[in-house]
């Protein structure tokens, strides 16, 4: 057993738990216990919090992690990645300037290659358009999934 008081106990999303402690000299601090602390109060801790926790008698509680729901920026910062995954930035502005150029050239003149080129370009958008309307459409869920790396939300 820890000589420590500890209150509002509550699982973090390591699977660990955060606590406050009674520093006998700082007073009320945040702490983390967990089973495989490199710190043996730290195993102690969480020995006893689990063990409260276990008891019908007890009034510890342990809450389970909930993770918070994703931002907005979040959402975009997936997208984002998403898109350059399939599409670096360097190949990005390579079709840009592959456009512009073909932009100033009849249909009729483009080679073969150049009208395969434009056909693997609008492939590779039409992807990131998918991306950014999945991305649109998550934005607008309240709440935003915590979990917003799921493929299926991209799906």
């Amino acid at each position: 057993m820890s000589s420590l008081e500890y209150r509002n106990p509550m699982r973090n999303q390591f699977g660990t738990i955060d606590c406050e402690i009674n520093h006998p000299e700082f007073g009320w601090i945040p702490f983390t216990a967990g089973p495989d602390d490199s710190e043996e109060l730290g195993r102690l801790l969480s020995d006893e919090i689990e063990a409260a926790h276990a008891d019908p008698d007890s009034s510890v509680s342990v809450d389970k992690y909930i993770a918070p729901p994703s931002t907005p920026d979040q959402v975009k910062t997936e997208a984002n990645r998403r898109i350059v995954a399939i599409c670096p930035e360097w190949k990005q502005r390579n079709l840009i300037a592959q456009a512009t150029r073909l932009n100033r050239k009849p249909i009729a003149d483009w080679t073969a290659d150049e009208a395969d080129q434009v056909a693997a370009g609008d492939a590779i958008w039409a992807q990131v358009e998918h991306i950014r309307a999945k991305s649109d459409e998550i934005e607008a869920m309240d709440p935003i999934p915590a979990d917003i790396t799921d493929d299926k939300l991209w799906a």
